[in-house]
């Protein structure tokens, strides 16, 4: 635990998208408004096509309430990046303690404090521990001598294969200064407030047809390929069976099901506490068309991230239970996309794409009876709720 004067504050950078008509820039809507601007932000217009557009920002308080257009400039193709100058810098002069909490990346930590060495203990806050270590600051200490202490949290016992992921909160999507994403990555913040086993591989040949009776892949030859030439409904009807299978065992009680993961819960997997374009070197992590050979591998043979899941990038796209829509606005908790609509979503690219395709933000999405060589999934085991 070290102490330390004050916190430098730098706010938060507010965020804009462009609308373009006719080749102008016809308006600028705030998707976020920040914090911590004393003073109107400077306003660029980069990208598009085009060129000559310029903007001003309009504080309320100290947010961007709103972006004006100044001048429409012309030769806009596409929505032109917005860039709002960060806030500055301010100091917030206090006493406060800050804690570094290490550990295993992926395990759970319970932060306890105490008045006194001998007890008794406090719990404080539950944090993820990630590769870098997670720094906590005591906002509220009491006006007395505090120690703390990081307890792990034993990761529950699941099925062979099964990685448990903690609940935890995540930036879903991409920022705007990510190369290669989609208009679809809209980034937004996600809390998951249950946990769930996530099968550490995708689901190889000999998993599908030792539950289905059936390979219906295009590349054989080794059972430890991932199978494809799955459909959404496929893979929902072996998380099923698979279900039927284990229960009929009791390996799994009546109110635990295996299924398809959320897109949310799928990320989050992914990403493993990362907040780049991936969780590692790409042709470490992946087999993607730089690497693969126009096929596809056996499972578990790249590097896997931080929380342990093998090929969550490249291999073969993996199906997920949401419906493909827009992105809910603001922090939402435990998304499963819109109630109708006709795609449902896939995720992580497969052996023959682009590294444009190869991150943990894209989206991609198939009707529920498409399938091809390409696609493929990893099942969730949770509660039924």
């Amino acid at each position: 635990m070290a102490f330390f004067c004050g916190l430098l504050n730098a706010g938060e950078p507010a965020t804009a998208v462009a609308t373009v008509t006719a080749g102008f820039v016809s308006g600028i809507t705030v998707t976020s408004g920040g914090s911590g601007y004393f003073s109107e932000p400077a306003v660029t217009i980069t990208g598009g096509g085009g060129s000559g557009a310029t903007a001003k920002a309009i504080l309320s308080g100290d947010k961007v309430a709103l972006v004006v257009v100044l001048t429409a400039g012309s030769g806009y193709t596409s929505a032109p990046r917005i860039t709002i100058e960060s806030p500055p810098l301010g100091l917030v002069l206090e006493m406060i303690p800050k804690l570094t909490v290490a550990g295993p990346a992926g395990s759970l930590a319970q932060v306890e404090w105490a008045v006194d060495l001998s007890g008794p203990w406090i719990a404080w806050s539950n944090v993820l521990v990630s590769a870098e270590g997670i720094v906590l600051v005591d906002l509220k200490p009491e006006p007395v001598r505090r120690f703390y202490r990081a307890v792990l949290v034993q990761r529950p016992v699941g099925p062979a294969g099964f990685i448990w992921v903690y609940p935890g909160t995540f930036l879903m999507g991409s920022p705007w200064s990510e190369e290669d994403r989609g208009g679809d990555e809209i980034q937004h913040s996600v809390v998951l407030t249950h946990g769930f086993w996530l099968s550490d591989h995708e689901v190889t040949q000999a998993e599908y047809s030792g539950v289905m009776g059936s390979n219906p892949s295009w590349f054989t030859g080794n059972l430890n390929l991932p199978v494809e030439r799955v459909s959404w409904n496929d893979a929902v009807l072996y998380c099923q069976k698979l279900t039927e299978r284990e229960r009929a065992a009791g390996r799994i009680t009546a109110q635990q099901a295996y299924r398809l993961p959320t897109e949310a819960e799928w990320e989050y997997a992914a990403r493993a506490g990362t907040t780049g374009a991936r969780h590692g070197d790409l042709s470490s992590i992946a087999w993607w068309a730089g690497n693969a050979g126009n096929q596809t591998h056996p499972v578990k043979q790249r590097s896997a991230n931080a929380w342990g899941f093998y090929d969550m990038i490249g291999n073969v796209w993996e199906w997920c239970a949401d419906r493909y829509g827009t992105y809910q606005s603001g922090s939402v908790n435990d998304p499963v996309g819109p109630v109708s609509g006709l795609h449902r979503v896939c995720r992580g690219g497969d052996w023959d794409d682009g590294a444009w395709r190869q991150r943990s933000a894209r989206r991609f999405m198939y009707e529920p009876v498409e399938s091809g060589n390409g696609l493929g999934f990893r099942p969730v085991l949770s509660a039924v709720r």
